[in-house]
């Protein structure tokens, strides 16, 4: 997948709401992001009837760069500013300061917008978001466009993924590489279920027993979600297909 980052402003005003912080290479993922989520849309517009973004971990709307005074669009947000917008959106966060403040900046920049907001762990709502996803109809078609940007792993199950593919669902996934790196030791001890909730089955440890030497946990972990996926009959390249996100200040993997 060649994505390049595209133009767009990310940056915003502070408006005084909820404002979360965010490190200073979230600015790289955020216009990736946009990137892929404009492609999509536009993509998509004449071959479906209605087109659905779906936001599992939406935050605030505003992120707040951490050390600077600067301020970025989020997710929700750039998705309400694609070239063509989606007809119905659906954002999703476990914090009620988050859903607040996103509620009124959508209603500020998009009032006219069809958006659902479903507060709550996604692991535990996921029949609410299907519920609040545009009836199926004879002769209507709608696409799904679900983006998880999980903070570590144990905040989304692999059975939320298999959930909402029951609709026709495209999946963006970005896969916390920080997370299994620090906590390889805690996440190997056989009393963990981190993983196995994370990629929908215990059988990654013995995957894991043969491809140790040659890969680092987080690489692994990325590349057995692939995997998982084709499962549910998504096509994947594996790690050629992905793109990696770095920190500007280390340039670790993200």
């Amino acid at each position: 997948m060649n994505l390049r980052p595209s133009k767009i402003d990310l940056g915003v005003s502070d408006d005084k709401l909820y404002t979360p912080e965010v490190g200073s290479w979230a600015e790289d993922k955020y216009r990736l992001f946009w990137c892929y989520a404009d492609l999509f849309a536009t993509s998509m517009k004449e071959k479906w009837d209605q087109r659905v973004y779906i936001d599992l971990f939406a935050g605030a709307g505003h992120s707040h760069v951490e050390e600077t005074d600067r301020c970025l669009l989020g997710t929700p947000l750039l998705a309400l500013r694609v070239a063509h917008t989606f007809d119905w959106y659906i954002f999703c966060d476990q914090d009620p300061h988050c859903i607040s403040a996103l509620r009124k900046r959508v209603e500020t920049m998009r009032p006219t917008a069809e958006v659902r907001y479903i507060p709550g762990n996604v692991n535990r709502i996921t029949s609410y978001i299907l519920e609040e996803m545009p009836p199926l109809a004879p002769g209507k078609k709608v696409l799904g466009f679900c983006f998880a940007d999980p903070f570590r792993l144990r905040d989304l199950h692999f059975s939320t993924i298999k959930t909402l593919a029951q609709r026709y669902m495209d999946f963006m996934v970005l896969i916390p590489a920080m997370d299994p790196l620090r906590n390889e030791m805690i996440y190997l001890d056989p009393s963990s279920d981190v993983v196995d909730l994370f990629v929908g089955t215990p059988s990654w440890r013995e995957e894991w027993r043969k491809k140790q030497k040659e890969i680092t946990f987080d690489t692994f972990i990325a590349s057995f979600f692939s995997s998982r996926m084709s499962h549910l009959n998504y096509t994947h390249g594996g790690l050629e297909d992905s793109l990696l996100v770095r920190s500007s200040e280390k340039n670790l993997s993200l």
